[in-house]
């Protein structure tokens, strides 16, 4: 028997899974960290030895791309990036181990939480703020809170904390968003003397402006390209010859350009001869990165030669660094001057500005001058020079008086600011400052809790109905004052102010599209908007609209005719007083008329409504048609087109009773000459006068062509405005006419009256010498011997032929037989007219007869009898 050794090998098998040695694990890491080891997790297993026994692998199951963990083989937890507090709190983790049998564990959780590191400054700050035009003010820190870390970093007991907020919109034209255009409401509220005038027209009127993403079409803003571009300032906006004392402000935005750039004279303003030289009165330009001012003295106003300043060179930094800066020269005299820039006096020393002294200009015959923005005039070369090279906006110039410097202020004052909402809920402690543009805001405080406080109440607002749409910059800067003295900045926060582009307000005009009114109305002046109604609706950004009409105001309403108007016949009128104390302008053109000026809805208005309409003629149209529409925001807001049709009805004829037709007497039919005249006295009353219609278009045509600067008041009451000027000639003409026939006619009714008397004056019967017109053309027959033939005379016996000559006669007279002077007859002289026919002489023998026919037998020396 023999045995045998035997070997048995027992397989081990994977009987058991891992586990960890805790279900739930909680870590808390720092915000902002790097860790090599955030934990170490440990799993076991109850399997003996290898592999089963050993863990081989963890791993994170709920892992996703982004996920910024992992976890090495023997089971350490680390960060592969920094964790963020605001982006996320707490981070859970599942995760499992394997066994070198690949077996699973169950999965156990890993809680990591993040502490929110401690960032000293301002939080809560919003990077984004969009803002909607009309929207009201916008908080921009609505949960402001301050961190100072406990001072970990430096020994510091807080004395005093102070925030400065600032608004950046250096990049806006003009520096920020600002009413470029003077307008009454602001010259008001400022003080601005009422003689101050823009020399930049319109932005429809001006060829030197330029389109770009952060200029507002509604600015005043004009590029000028350097090479051609200028602007003529109109003699009636400026007075020529720049006066002994002014006041120019003006906005600029230069750059500094090249080395031969810099050389060369980049004219802001030149007044220059206009004809023959090219002497420089005035001039205002940038050269070398100095703003200089050049005033010649006229030799009217320098008798005397004397050496006097005459140019002025300031250095500085604004005029080049392609910023927008605010100019204000105040001019006293040549002996003192001042620069504002910015709001902000110049203050001068012994070496800027450089001050050069020059003579008075020579005597010249013709002095005549022209003002450009942009450029200088040279009168010899007949073309300009010296062409500005950049932007210009909101030049006002007050003649003969300096401007009080705060009133320049406020005139430049920003329309988009911060604003400050807490101040009735500060207390002793506690101070909120601006500065003069409002863009600056200090918040002092005595801790942090109660600087973050106040900084919850800081807000964005625009008050301009269009801003200009962009982003605006803002930051907020905290320093800590220490008991000891030393101030800590904190780290600042920023954000951006996102204006959008507002939607365009809606003016609309509306009434009654249909009046009525009869001849005799337009004859004598006919409403042409009885009820019109303005009204001014903004969008909002909904899609529904809420009514704005009180806060805006109108450029101009201008109502044309459709055809245009007969100029002989048509014209307008308005209420004189209520334009002058609105200070409109009223204009009359063939198309129609034009009120004009900037004033508030409510005004144009009332001055629509009382516009009346006049023909001299009210038959020559059944229908007028016109058109009404007006414009705000200087043109860019332009209303609908409002349509309204006058319908001129004639008269109704009246009905006459019918009478019996009554038979007339035979004699009834031998006088035709009566009812010629009443035939020509019912013919004047159907028609008008011509005399009277004459004389409504004469002062048509009067009216039309005389000047008028605000208001000029005709025999109704209304104002009527200044015509064409084409229609200037046709006034003189018949001005002349019509005066050379008063002439004529007044000639001719002294000669009738101015004709000597008759000799036998005395011996007529009545007292009509005056007023009898038929008195120049009495016979005189004291010296007249008549002969005729005695077969003739049997004729004389007949009393009833020499009455038919005389009727003969009467009727046959030129004037046929009534004088214009026979309706101021009185009843006593029209007694006389009646026994008086024709004047009358009495014979040697008594008898009576025909002063004009009396014979005279003394010649007669062969007479049959």
């Amino acid at each position: 028997c023999f045995s045998v050794s035997l070997e048995i090998a027992v397989k081990d098998t994977n009987d058991h899974a891992p586990e960890f040695d805790q279900p739930w694990y909680t870590v808390e890491v720092d915000e902002g960290r790097l860790y090599a080891e955030i934990t170490r997790l440990t799993a076991t297993d109850k399997d003996c030895g290898h592999p089963y026994g050993q863990i081989c692998r963890y791993e994170i199951t709920n892992a996703l791309k982004d996920l910024p963990f992992a976890i090495s083989e023997q089971g350490v937890l680390r960060n592969t990036q920094p964790l963020n507090y605001t982006r996320a709190h707490s981070h859970i983790l599942s995760i499992v181990a394997n066994d070198c049998g690949m077996r699973k564990s169950k999965s156990t959780l890993v809680t990591v939480n993040v502490r929110e590191a401690c960032v000293a400054g301002v939080r809560g700050v919003e990077d984004r703020v969009d803002y909607y035009p009309g929207s009201g003010a916008k908080f921009l820190a609505p949960e402001a809170t301050i961190s100072t870390c406990d001072n970990k970093d430096r020994d510091c007991a807080i004395k005093r904390v102070e925030a400065v907020v600032r608004l950046r919109t250096d990049h806006i034209a003009q520096g920020c968003d600002r009413d470029a255009i003077a307008s009454k409401d602001a010259r008001d509220r400022c003080g601005l003397n009422a003689a101050t005038v823009d020399l930049l027209p319109r932005p429809e009127l001006a060829n030197a402006k330029e389109e770009n993403d952060v200029t507002a079409d509604l600015d005043e803003n004009y590029f000028f390209d350097g090479n051609d571009n200028a602007v003529i300032v109109p003699a009636e906006t400026a007075k020529p010859l720049i006066p002994a004392q002014f006041t120019l402000s003006f906005s600029m935005k230069h750059a500094e350009g090249s080395v031969e750039e810099q050389k060369a004279k980049h004219t802001i303003l030149c007044e220059s001869d206009d004809a023959h030289m090219n002497r420089h009165h005035f001039a205002v330009y940038v050269r070398h990165c100095k703003l200089e001012m050049l005033m010649r003295r006229e030799h009217e106003s320098e008798p005397e030669s004397r050496f006097r300043p005459a140019e002025w060179r300031w250095k500085l930094a604004e005029a080049c660094d392609n910023n927008w800066h605010h100019y204000a020269v105040l001019f006293r005299s040549v002996d003192q001057v001042e620069l504002y820039i910015d709001g902000k006096l110049f203050e001068s020393n012994d070496k800027n500005p450089e001050i050069l002294d020059d003579w008075p200009l020579h005597q010249t015959k013709d002095l005549k001058t022209r003002l450009v923005v942009g450029a200088c005039w040279h009168s010899r070369a007949q073309k300009m020079s010296q062409f500005f090279k950049g932007h210009l906006a909101g030049m006002l110039y007050l003649p003969s008086v300096v401007e009080s410097p705060s009133a320049l202020q406020c005139m430049h004052q920003c329309k988009e600011q911060l604003q400050f909402n807490g101040l009735d809920t500060l207390v002793p402690g506690e101070e909120a400052i601006f500065n003069r543009d409002m863009s600056v805001l200090t918040l002092k405080a005595t801790t942090a809790e109660d600087v973050a406080k106040l900084l919850r109440q800081v807000a964005y607002v625009n008050l301009r109905s269009i801003p200009t749409p962009g982003h605006r910059g803002f930051d907020m800067e905290t320093t800590i004052e220490c008991a000891a003295g030393d101030r800590a900045p904190l780290p600042a926060a920023k954000g951006y102010v996102f204006v959008q582009k507002a939607a365009p307000p809606v003016l609309k005009i509306s009434g009654q599209s249909v009046v009525i009114h009869t001849r005799e109305d337009v004859k004598n002046g006919a409403v042409m908007l009885p009820d019109v109604k303005i009204t001014v609706t903004q969008p909002d950004t909904d899609g529904s609209e809420h009514e704005t009409t009180p806060k805006h105001m109108l450029d101009w309403c201008k109502v044309h005719l459709t055809p245009g108007r007969d100029m002989d016949l048509e014209y307008f009128s308005s209420p004189a007083s209520l334009i002058a104390s609105m200070h409109l302008d009223f204009e009359h053109d063939k198309d129609g008329l034009l009120v004009k000026g900037i004033e508030k809805v409510k005004g144009y208005r009332e001055v629509l409504s009382k516009i009346h309409y006049f023909n001299v003629r009210p038959d020559s149209y059944s229908k007028r048609t016109y058109v009404v529409q007006c414009s705000m925001l200087n043109g860019s807001v332009l209303s609908n087109e409002f349509t309204v049709s006058m319908s001129i009805e004639a008269p109704k004829p009246q009905e006459v009773p019918a009478i019996p037709a009554e038979p007339q007497p035979a004699a009834a039919v031998e006088e035709p000459a009566t009812t010629v005249v009443e035939a020509v006295e019912l013919q004047h009353e159907k028609e008008p006068v011509i005399d009277e219609v004459n004389s409504h278009r004469l002062q048509n045509i009067l009216e039309m062509d005389l000047p008028r600067p605000k208001a000029m008041l005709n025999h109704r009451g209304y104002d009527v405005g200044q015509g064409a000027i084409a229609g200037g000639a046709v006034a003189v003409v018949v001005v002349v006419c019509v005066g050379f026939l008063l002439v004529l006619l007044v000639v001719g009714v002294l000669r009738m009256r101015g004709s000597p008397p008759s000799r036998s004056g005395s011996r007529r019967r009545g007292t009509r010498k005056a007023t009898n017109p038929e008195a120049g053309m009495e016979w005189d027959g004291q010296d007249l011997n008549i002969t005729v033939n005695p077969l003739d005379a049997v004729d004389a016996g007949h009393p009833e032929a020499a009455g038919n000559q005389d009727d003969y006669t009467d009727e046959d007279s030129s004037d046929g037989g009534d004088s214009y002077r026979d309706e101021e007859l009185t009843d006593d002289d029209e007694e006389d007219e009646v026994e008086e026919v024709l004047p009358h002489v009495t014979s040697s023998n008594g008898r009576t007869g025909s002063h004009g026919l009396e014979w005279d037998d003394t010649v007669l020396t062969h007479v049959a009898r």
